[in-house]
């Protein structure tokens, strides 16, 4: 018999109402049963809505799970460890340790039980003598007091005992130190058993650390993150106080419950938060001009982004909710710890925000990358004018020193042009003046007088002339703007000023008359802007006080048609006219201006005469003699226009000669070949052969592979390089030293994380 029949068996055994009774009671326990359930969950939900839990989990920095290397046949036994608080003084061996935030005894388990906290002090262990600084390589990467060397254990002691404050003292005894702090702060705080007071004192003592020993790149992250877990477990309802470094990535997650609790309050989100949010996202990075350019990138993004959002971005809650995971330095906290925080929602993993903040990102490291490239060269001066002039314009504006140097400037344009040597404008800007004036010096020149609301004649960038260093040079205030782009009439009036100045410096007695024909080209030009104006008016300013010389023009003008000679020679009578009189000299050279012209010198008293035709009497000076004569003007028909007006002849120059006179006119003081510059190796020189071709075969798959990204975590990094048979501070000194010799500046960034230069890399290996 099976059982179903057994138990069928014993079921016909009850009379009809005996087998309903029955049915009735199961159905009623199950009625209660249900009844039971859901008073119970709508008990946890009232619970629930009065506080909310968030699951702090602690974890190892480290691989693997040590809980199988413990010994568990010698878990801790004996009196409970003490630790003592931050002003007690406790004795170990021969050292009395001031200031106490230690565990001394031999019982205090780790999270597992089955050894004793790495940071707990073992009187009855052993210790040799050893200064702070010794015996550190004998440590493995997570120390634990219980199994270091005794010696390494006599110099933490010695440590301890001299106020923590050794400068050379190995790290891994700092570490050692500060895992007790994060067991008294994690771990006992979250039983309540540590004060407000005591807290204040541990993180005082982290801070005082950080001065020390903050340039360890591990501790310096581990201790803020520890400072900001502090903070956002325990007063995450005062302002974040001003030593927390959110920018550090190992601050991610106290950082998200800040921007947790101003997206739920409502609140945009000022740039300073924006680029932190940025920053620690761990799907986007910063590239190498806003790491190496860190306080002018984030200058430069606050003047953007409340350009574009004013006082910020707001953003909706989302649903998800926050949850912080907590990453410890000491290999002996682990597992989960539920904490009591306030319900929020969890922005930090939305990508609408991040695509908004990542345009003005991107614009502004792309501004910046030209002043990044150069500090990245070996020997840059960052203080430099070339430096100078390769920052953004409102960076430089809104320093101390740019206000100063405008400050001189003004005095120096009180009465509207200003006109100084150009020695003295060097050490105005507070600047050497180079040995040789080339190209690049000029033009970095004027672009640092462009930043600060200024312009300089000649600029090489636009007059086709450069100073000379023992000469003077022309300010006039506002220059040309950031954005600006001379006009062929612009070039044409440019030439034809310099044109004139060379004829009014024939008799070295500039006249005002002179002066006032050549403004009125400018003045009275219709087709140039108020900023090429402004610009034409200086740089005349400038020819006129300067002495001009018509080297080369005889080469340029050699196939010039003799209608644009003659229209070009009408000019020069022109302005020698201006003061009413033609001196002897004047003539003289007259005549050599038009042998250069390729005209007959012999024509020039015809076109002076011809000038006088139409215009009023003009004294002429007689070759031979001092005396003058006034050539009388001559009838004119009725009609007949009066003067000869040279900016009549200009415009009968546009519209009647052909338009090769522009382009002449335009080229004849072209400056003559450039002195050649010394060559530096920069990004985008040819290169005779593949630079890859450079370095060996393993260094050139390393090479490749960190093309891939920008970003990469050291632990990968070494495992690239282990894969290669390469150390990893050894491949990074010989791509950075290729990249060097390719590019003259730097390929890899080291740190946690390394940073790789991917666009320097490309244009390395695309130059060929």
């Amino acid at each position: 018999m099976d059982h179903n029949e057994y138990w069928d068996g014993i079921w016909r055994q009850f009379r009809p109402n005996q087998r309903g009774c029955i049915m009735e009671v199961i159905i009623g326990l199950i009625v209660l049963y249900v009844i039971y359930r859901i008073f119970k969950g709508f008990s946890g939900t009232g619970k629930s809505t009065k506080r909310n839990e968030v699951t702090l989990r602690v974890e190892v920095s480290g691989p693997g799970d040590y809980s199988s290397s413990y010994n568990r046949s010698r878990r801790p036994s004996g009196p409970p460890a003490k630790w003592y608080g931050p002003s007690m003084i406790v004795k170990v061996k021969d050292y009395d340790i001031p200031g106490g935030l230690v565990y001394v005894g031999s019982n205090l388990p780790d999270h597992y039980g089955y050894e004793n906290d790495a940071c707990l002090i073992d009187p009855n262990l052993k210790v040799s003598a050893a200064e702070p600084w010794e015996a550190g390589d004998q440590m493995g990467y997570w120390p634990k007091f219980h199994n270091i060397p005794a010696k390494s254990r006599g110099a933490y002691l010695k440590w301890l005992a001299g106020n923590r404050s050794e400068p050379e003292a190995y790290i891994g005894y700092v570490f050692l130190f500060f895992y007790g702090l994060e067991r008294r702060l994690i771990v006992d705080g979250a039983k309540g058993k540590v004060s407000s007071q005591e807290r204040s004192a541990i993180v005082n003592e982290v801070r005082r650390l950080l001065k020390i020993y903050g340039g360890n790149r591990s501790f310096s992250g581990y201790a803020n993150n520890f400072l900001a877990m502090e903070w956002a477990l325990y007063q995450s309802d005062d302002p974040a106080p001003s030593y927390i470094d959110f920018d550090d990535r190992y601050c991610t997650e106290p950082f998200q419950l800040v921007l947790a609790k101003h997206v739920a309050a409502g609140k945009p989100i000022p740039a300073d938060m924006a680029l932190q949010w940025y920053r620690l996202n761990p799907n986007v990075s910063l590239r190498t001009p806003a790491r190496r350019c860190a306080k002018e990138f984030k200058y430069l993004f606050a003047r953007r982004y409340q350009a574009k959002f004013g006082e910020g971005i707001t953003v909706k809650p989302n649903k998800t909710r926050l949850k912080i995971d907590y990453r410890a330095a000491s290999p002996s906290i682990r597992g989960d710890m539920k904490l009591k925080v306030p319900d929020l929602p969890n922005p930090f993993i939305l990508t609408g925000p991040i695509n908004k903040i990542s345009e003005i990102i991107d614009e502004c490291t792309q501004e910046l990358d030209p002043y990044s490239r150069f500090l990245g060269r070996k020997g840059s001066d960052p203080k430099s004018l070339t430096a100078l002039s390769l920052i953004p314009k409102e960076l430089i504006a809104q320093s101390s020193g740019a206000n100063t140097i405008r400050d001189r400037l003004a005095r120096i344009c009180q009465s509207g042009i200003g006109f100084l040597p150009l020695e003295t404008l060097y050490k105005t800007i507070g600047q050497k003046p180079p040995v040789k004036l080339l190209k690049k010096e000029l033009e970095s020149l004027a672009s640092f007088i462009e930043s600060i609301d200024y312009g300089i004649a000649p600029d090489i960038r636009y007059h086709n002339m450069k100073p000379t260093i023992d000469g003077s040079v022309a300010i006039f205030p506002k220059g040309h703007g950031m954005d600006f782009r001379p006009s062929k009439e612009f070039r044409t009036v440019a030439t034809i000023l310099r044109l004139g100045a060379m004829v009014s410096q024939i008799d070295k007695d500039l006249a005002p008359e002179e002066e006032a024909t050549l403004q009125s080209l400018i003045s009275d030009n219709r087709d140039l802007t108020t900023i090429e104006k402004d610009s034409l008016t200086a740089f005349l300013h400038w020819c006129i006080r300067t002495p001009q010389n018509a080297a080369g023009l005889k080469s340029q003008l050699s196939e010039v048609s003799k209608t644009e000679k003659s229209a070009i020679s009408h000019i020069l009578i022109t302005v020698a006219h201006a003061d009413g009189e033609i001196k002897p000299e004047e003539i003289k050279q007259l005549e050599k201006l038009y042998t250069t012209l390729g005209l007959d010198k012999e024509q020039v008293t015809g076109d002076i005469h011809a000038l006088a035709a139409n215009g009023g009497p003009i004294t002429v000076g007689l070759k031979d003699h001092d005396t003058s004569y006034a050539i009388p003007q001559p009838v004119k028909p009725l009609g007949t226009p009066m003067g000869f007006v040279l900016n009549e002849e200009l415009i009968r120059i546009r519209k009647e000669e052909t338009k090769q006179v522009k382009s002449v006119l335009e080229d004849i003081f072209a400056e003559q070949e450039e002195e050649k510059e010394p060559e530096e190796s920069l990004a985008g020189a040819t290169v005779a052969t593949n630079p890859l071709s450079l370095l060996d075969a393993a260094h050139q798959s390393l090479f490749n592979s960190l093309l891939e990204k920008e970003t990469w975590k050291r632990a990968a990094f070494q495992e690239t390089c282990k894969s290669l048979g390469l150390m990893v501070d050894g491949a990074m000194e010989v791509l950075n030293e290729w990249a060097f010799e390719n590019a003259n500046a730097p390929l890899i960034d080291d740190g946690e994380p390394i940073y790789v230069d991917v666009s320097l890399a490309k244009e390395i290996v695309d130059v060929q």
